[in-house]
């Protein structure tokens, strides 16, 4: 790869380029939008010519290493954040109080006081690390963490096709709230070609439907057709994730 796409040199160009973008006629009065609209359009040309000089064959092994690597800081980061929790617990019941969060908190009881912290941190956690997985293929770019540009919406830009697709990656198919939904549906559609991702084929339904999706030029791909877009075995995710979070509840609730 040149110097064209050292990160610095890059960030100039799309800084110059966006001056000239010029949005289309009832583009939304979001500046936060537009911002991401010329920005977009100032990387697409670049982001095309890189695609074209990046080797997009599939390293199987390396990406399964890949894969243990991340799951591997999964679990460090989670116990690590988690234990802190429980020991701030622990702490706060050697004090005296008139104010208590709830009466878990109140009766003392650390399990179903930190359950729900615990399954919020996990979630948090394991979106980023799903993220972080995708971005071994080389069919994803994440502009953030490449280029310290952040797209109002956009997680990562898929190469498929021949098209660049901005999107947005959600952990399961119920992620979305119903507002949640319509920001989403605005988000994407400023852009040419966009998707919709529920990394994991879990939830009772998808929060953003096929045909909503379809009436806004919006591509929709659920658990197994997302990961296997990229390149990435889907099971293999699955598995990881499943050992990490088995681990993880064993240090948890070790006496």
């Amino acid at each position: 790869m040149t110097d064209f796409f050292e990160a610095s040199q890059w960030r100039e160009r799309i800084r110059q380029r966006k001056t000239s973008i010029e949005l289309p006629a009832g583009f939304p009065e979001d500046d936060d939008l537009r911002e991401t609209y010329c920005l977009a359009r100032a990387l697409d040309e670049d982001l095309v010519r890189y695609f074209q000089q990046v080797d997009l064959s599939i390293d199987s092994r390396q990406i399964q290493r890949g894969i243990r690597d991340i799951c591997d800081s999964f679990e460090s980061e989670v116990l690590q954040g988690l234990q802190q929790e429980k020991a701030e617990f622990r702490q706060n019941l050697k004090l005296t109080q008139s104010k208590f969060k709830n009466i878990f908190e109140f009766a003392g009881l650390e399990n179903l006081y930190l359950s729900n912290n615990y399954t919020r941190f996990i979630s948090e956690n394991l979106g980023h690390k799903i993220e972080d997985i995708a971005a071994l293929s080389p069919y994803v770019f994440i502009p953030e963490s490449r280029l310290g540009i952040t797209l109002k919406g956009i997680d990562c830009i898929i190469f498929g096709e021949g098209q660049l697709y901005y999107t947005q990656i959600k952990t399961k198919k119920d992620t979305l709230t119903g507002s949640q939904v319509s920001r989403s549906i605005n988000e994407l559609k400023i852009h040419p070609y966009s998707m919709f991702v529920a990394a994991l084929d879990m939830g009772s339904s998808l929060s953003l439907s096929r045909k909503k999706a379809d009436k806004n030029g919006i591509k929709v791909l659920i658990g197994e057709e997302f990961w296997s877009e990229i390149g990435i075995c889907y099971s293999e995710v699955l598995n990881e994730f499943s050992s990490s979070l088995k681990y993880i509840e064993e240090r948890l609730y070790l006496k």
